[in-house]
């Protein structure tokens, strides 16, 4: 092989900026890989809990569903109007172990407001929240996500 003299110089008056330029990049990318990493995060964060949100929902619905039952059972004129009434999705009790449901429960209320003076109609005002959790709502875990959704339902008797 043969060098000539001015190859020599040039590599020895050559102070390093490829290298500082791929270090440049190096963390450019790394800056952009983490914010990357973070819109991802905060993404699957927003869906869980709109999902969350949407089975708080649903079991919301069916204990209002079970509650305005009982108000109003077919085939009979006695209205049934729970003070206070609590559902446990996630218990093995026979009929309540719903797979979409786990992790929730209902509260739900039932007031007798009024009374019309002249057609003796009774009023009711019904009222169910409904809370999910992404574990067992005892759980004392701190990554827990709960979501809750009310719904309230004003009837009457006919």
């Amino acid at each position: 092989m043969n060098f000539s003299p001015f190859q020599n110089k040039n590599i020895k008056h050559q102070s390093g900026s490829a290298l500082m330029m791929a270090l440049f990049i190096m963390v450019i990318l790394m800056l952009l890989g983490g914010a990357l990493m973070r819109v991802l995060s905060t993404g699957s964060e927003a869906i869980a809990q709109e999902v969350i949100g949407t089975r708080a929902l649903s079991a919301a619905n069916s204990a209002m569903q079970a509650e305005l039952q009982q108000l109003f059972p077919l085939n009979s004129t006695t209205n049934q109007c729970n003070a206070n009434n609590s559902y446990d999705f996630s218990a093995s009790d026979v009929g309540t172990d719903i797979d979409g449901l786990y992790h929730c429960t209902v509260v739900t209320t039932c007031t007798h407001y009024a009374t019309h003076p002249t057609t003796g109609d009774k009023f009711y005002r019904l009222k169910s929240i409904g809370t999910c959790g992404s574990v067992s709502l005892a759980s004392d875990s701190q990554d827990v996500v709960v979501s809750s959704r009310t719904l309230q339902v004003e009837a009457r008797t006919l």
